[in-house]
């Protein structure tokens, strides 16, 4: 199968050489690069690294791609989509997988005749430079549909299984997105404000804000009709913390070298859904705001 991945983060590079084992893997990128080197430093620690070599931005073969996966941070794909889809034969499914929710309504709009999936990963990955990925933790990846035309593309689980196992379809795929924006918004913003390891926060002294956070969450993934109640989250969000106890989260990552963060997309979109039910976040909202002035800072500089 001939692969377009669109976006060179962590994630993309990681999903690339995995997916580059069986198929035939090109990127595209924000530059105009025509290549793509990557070392993968996998997660055996007895595993040599590989060098993977990939073409880059190249028109032809984004045409000639039998699948696309976008794995641009969410606030870049409405502009990553905008700069493909010229190029996008319409029978051509395309993956968009990212951290938090709220682009459906922009891969729908730009993309109306695609087949259209959405993807939820918990596998990690993080760059220490500029060529090398590596691979710091494994987790469940969901697959599953946006639109009619997308359902037919089920196989697309086994690929993504074979690559980069486990992962598996889910014929509702909102509800793996939710389970995973209610997890980032436990995890994230207080990750990403302290400056801490996920690991730092199975301290006594968060607990009780983790509970809070998992309260407000919990109402609002209930109206939205995936219910669920506090304890459940707060659990699924301890056994994440204690899972990835050394990794550093993508948002503590981002206000740390001065880039924009998914925070909008995250514990934003939590708040937008909160209003649409007349349900009140003073938690979440305090915490999307301290992130908000982090990032202000930032551009202050």
């Amino acid at each position: 199968m001939k692969l377009t991945v669109v976006g060179a983060g962590a994630v993309g590079r990681l999903w690339g050489c995995k997916l580059s084992l069986q198929h035939e893997v090109h990127f595209w990128t924000r530059d105009s690069a025509p290549s793509l080197t990557v070392e993968l430093n996998p997660l055996a620690p007895n595993e040599k690294s590989a060098t993977c070599s990939f073409p880059a931005n190249q028109p032809a073969r984004l045409t000639q791609a039998d699948s696309i996966l976008v794995t641009v941070k969410a606030f870049q794909v409405e502009q990553a989509l905008e700069d493909i889809r010229r190029h996008l034969r319409p029978e051509t499914p395309v993956i968009i997988m990212h951290n938090g929710m709220g682009t459906q309504d922009i891969a729908r709009k730009l993309l109306p005749e695609n087949p259209l999936l959405y993807a939820t990963t918990a596998q990690a990955a993080f760059r220490p430079d500029e060529q090398q990925v590596s691979h710091t933790g494994i987790g469940q990846t969901w697959l599953g549909a946006l639109n009619t035309t997308g359902r037919r593309h089920k196989a697309l689980a086994n690929e993504l299984d074979y690559a980069l196992p486990p992962c598996q379809w889910h014929d509702d795929i909102a509800y793996p997105l939710w389970q995973k924006l209610a997890i980032n918004c436990a995890i994230n913003p207080l990750t990403a404000i302290h400056q801490c390891r996920n690991g730092e926060l199975a301290n006594q002294n968060y607990s009780q804000q983790l509970t809070d956070i998992c309260h407000e969450v919990a109402q609002v993934m209930t109206a939205e009709g995936y219910p669920i109640n506090c304890d459940e989250l707060k659990h699924l969000a301890d056994k994440v913390i204690k899972a990835t106890s050394q990794n550093f989260s993508s948002m503590n990552q981002d206000i740390c070298q001065h880039r924009p963060t998914e925070i909008d997309y995250i514990t934003g979109y939590l708040i937008v859904r909160a209003k649409a039910h007349g349900i009140t976040v003073p938690v979440n909202t305090r915490l999307w705001q301290q992130i908000k002035q982090l990032e202000q800072h930032d551009n202050d500089q």
